[in-house]
């Protein structure tokens, strides 16, 4: 996902609208259906047994590689009962936006760092 302008530290690029964004529980997901929904969805590492599923491009955003810095990032606003995506520094147009890792609590599989699948209902403990 890249930004066609500039973007100012602080500006809100993401916040959770309850019109196109989804929360699903995990416990009621099908292994496929919860693959699925993981691949472009996130969990949020305060309410783990959920998975929200972005309706809009978010659910493309990209981490930046392991140790390098993210230009977005949650902040302490809540919307939805999820974190409002902020940016965490100026953002050049035409730059992709990378979000931080904390964002997701399935982080570390997302990125091949661990290669357990989590069972539907069991994730992260």
């Amino acid at each position: 996902m890249f930004t066609p302008i500039p973007l100012e530290p602080g500006v809100v690029l993401w916040c959770f609208d309850p019109a196109i964004d989804q929360r699903l529980p995990l416990g009621n997901l099908e292994p496929r259906q919860l693959a699925e929904l993981l691949h472009f969805g996130y969990v949020n590492p305060e309410r783990p047994a959920f998975v929200v599923v972005c309706g809009d491009q978010a659910r493309f955003w990209n981490f930046p590689l392991p140790g390098e810095p993210a230009n977005a990032s949650p902040s302490d606003q809540i919307k939805g009962g999820e974190a409002v995506i902020v940016a965490c520094r100026m953002i050049a147009a035409e730059e992709e936006l990378l979000i931080h890792p904390s964002s997701d609590a399935d982080y570390f599989r997302k990125m091949g760092l661990c290669h357990q699948q989590p069972a539907a209902g069991h994730l992260f403990n």
